[in-house]
Parts: C-alpha cells; structure tokens; sequence
C-alpha cells in the first residue's frame, strides 16, 4: 500500500526528534520554521551555496534532514535541490547520504521527495549507492508497489553495475511470493521488467529459475504478460528455454485462448521466427488451429501465422481447414457472397439452376444428351427432321 506524502514526512520529522504524529503533518508544516531550532533555520538558497564553502564544518551546517525535508513541501524547492545534486561533488554527496540515513524508504514513497531520491541515485558513485541500496533492499519488494517508490527504485536498479549491487536487489526478491506479488502489481511489474533488463543473466539464475515457476500463472495476468514477455526477449540460456517451451505447449490452448496470453504468443512468433523454439512453435499452431480459429482470442495468432507463413505452410493449413465440412460451407457461402456481389442478376440465375439440377437427378446424368438428340440440328449428320405433331396429322 502507498503511503500518503503527509505520513511519509510526519514520520521523518519523528525521526529528528519532532514530537508530532504522522497524521499531523499538514498543521506542522506550516509552522516548520519555527519548529526547527535557530541553528538550523536556513534558506534552500544558503543549502545551494554549498559550492562556495570548502570545511566539514559548513558543510554539516547547510545540509540537515531538516532543511531538505523542507523543501520536499514545495515543487520549485525540490527542484532547485534536484539541480544542487547534478552538481554537488562526493563530499556533498556523502554528507546527505548521511543526514538521510534511515529515512529513504519514506522519502522514495513522497510526492516530491521521489525525485530528489532518483537524482542522488544518478549523482552518486558505486560506494554511495550501495550505502542507500542496503537500507532500501530491507523494504524493496514493498516500496516498489508505490506509485511514487517504483521510479526511484527503477532508476536505482538501471544505475547499478556491480555484483554487490545486484545480489542485493536480487534478495530483495528471493521468493515466489515476492516476485508474484510485484509482477501482479500495477506498479511492481515495471520494476520486475528493469531487473530482466538490466541485470545480466548469468547472474539472476536464481531468480530466473523462480520465475520459471510463476510463468504460466503470470503468462494469463494482465500486467504479469509484461514480465513474461520481457524475460522471453532477454533469456538466451538454452536450459531455461528449453523450460519455457515445456510449460508453454504444456499449457498452450490455455494461454492461447486467454485474452492475454495470446499476446504472449504472438510475441514468441515473432521473436522465435524460424529458429528451433520457433519451428517446435508453429507445429503446435498448425496441430491446434481449427480449434485456435474458434477462439475470439486465439484466433489472432492464427492470423499471424498466415501472414508471415510461406506457401507450403499455407497450403498445410488449408488442407487442415477444408478437412472441417462446417469450414468448406463457409468458403462455399463466401464465394457465393462475391459473385453475387459482383453480378447481382446470379441472384435470380441461381434459382432456375437449381431446378434444372433437380430434374437432371430425375431424368439422369445423360439427360441432357437424350434430349439434344431429340432436337433436328443440321450440322448433325444423323439428325431427323422433327414436325410438330400438328403437320404429322394433316399430312
């Protein structure tokens, strides 16, 4: 659950021995100033002339968790504190990891606080991100469901670089439970998808082989599919693909059928093609398509298939539709839609067809030779005369 801006910072102001309640917040903050002691009542623009001042002991002046907090209750504030970080050097850097320690998972989860956290986490080297990233990997799994947390932690982890780095955020999702419950999340499948993306696979195996076991499950959700379809793109590992193609044909017309695992689907023609998966893949379409074809949801993989499908694949799936009667009286009742669309006057053509064809069944498959004979033709050699009988009788 996020955590209001008013909580977040209510609780930080407890932690510098402000004694307030969270929920007191907005009224404290109006009188902030105030409250703060007379050592510590600084403008953003003194904490900006941190440039000029060169000992330790102006910097521990300027920089206090008061004076920033303070300006987390105004956006121009934490802007100017934002454009302070780009251009802070280590020192500076190091003394606001310092002032905020214990305190950067309620400020990731504020408003304006996120922002300052995202740019410290930019600015910062190696050393000085792992010091945030041990305090925030205790919370991670939680702050990453916040709408305001998950950037902060998305920039962190695409700034990372080190193993050290990446075994904690690894750690921070070590169950099923965990990774399920961010993947699920409308938030937390972003940050899912940073970690696929940006931490190499030799060393997330751990978590792959977690993953592995949630796939089916998150391969039918609705912000789960995104998880899925990224860990496809960036798996090269041939065990774990063999893994992958497993569950999917073991579960293919479930995910096939659901509205969006279809798209996981067709996310793997695409990015499989011709390659060995891809071929084990568009035998298990051609094997299912009649029933693939039956499917509101399923049916657009079918129409994929036929798009990038050459023509011996084509003719393959045309002898499979035609094998169905239901299939050949569609094609037959769509032809007759055209002619008659092109030639209107067939409409009435086919009606006199019809019943030539009933006495044809009647009177037998030479009947119509019969009855040519009858006729007197003078290009015939054998042909008699024919009289109606009118002339025979006066004669």
């Amino acid at each position: 659950m996020s955590t209001s801006p008013e909580r977040c910072l209510g609780g930080l102001l407890k932690d510098i021995n402000e004694d307030v309640e969270p929920d007191e917040f907005s009224s404290i903050s109006k009188d902030l100033i105030s409250k703060i002691s007379s050592s510590q009542k600084l403008s953003l623009d003194s904490i900006y002339s941190f440039k000029s001042s060169t000992s330790a002991s102006s910097l521990t002046y300027t920089i206090s968790k008061a004076s920033i907090l303070k300006a987390f209750n105004n956006q121009q504030d934490t802007i100017l504190l934002q454009k302070m970080l780009m251009e802070a050097p280590n020192e500076t850097l190091s003394q606001i990891i310092k002032e905020m320690n214990r305190s950067f998972s309620l400020i990731i989860k504020n408003k304006n606080g996120n922002y300052f956290c995202s740019d410290l986490l930019k600015s910062c080297d190696q050393n000085q991100r792992i010091i945030i990233l041990k305090e925030l990997s205790i919370t991670l799994c939680d702050d990453c469901l916040d709408e305001y947390g998950t950037h902060t932690i998305q920039t962190l982890i695409e700034n990372s670089k080190s193993k050290e780095e990446y075994n904690l955020i690894l750690a921070s999702f070590n169950t099923c439970d965990k990774i399920s419950k961010a993947s699920k999340n409308s938030n937390g499948f972003f940050v899912i998808q940073k970690i696929i993306n940006y931490i190499p696979e030799n060393m997330r195996m751990e978590f792959n082989y977690l993953f592995l076991k949630l796939f089916y499950e998150l391969s039918i959700d609705i912000y789960g599919i995104s998880t899925v379809k990224a860990f496809i793109l960036y798996t090269k590992n041939e065990e774990i693909l063999k893994q992958i193609e497993v569950i999917t044909y073991n579960n293919f017309l479930n995910i096939a059928k659901n509205q969006y695992g279809n798209y996981l689907i067709q996310s793997m023609q695409e990015h499989w093609g011709n390659s060995k998966s891809g071929i084990k893949l568009k035998k298990m379409i051609i094997a299912n398509f009649n029933i693939l074809m039956e499917n509101h949801y399923s049916k657009f993989i079918c129409n994929l298939f036929i798009n990038r499908a050459d023509i011996e694949e084509k003719k393959t799936v045309l002898a499979i539709l035609l094998k169905n009667k239901q299939n050949v009286n569609i094609l037959n009742k769509n032809k007759k839609s055209k002619d008659n669309k092109k030639n209107p006057n067939l409409k009435e053509k086919s009606g006199t067809n019809e019943k030539t064809n009933e006495l044809d069944d009647k009177l037998g498959v030479n009947s119509k030779q019969n009855i040519n004979k009858s006729i007197y033709s003078p290009l015939s050699n054998d042909a008699k005369p024919f009289y109606p009988k009118s002339k025979k009788e006066n004669k």
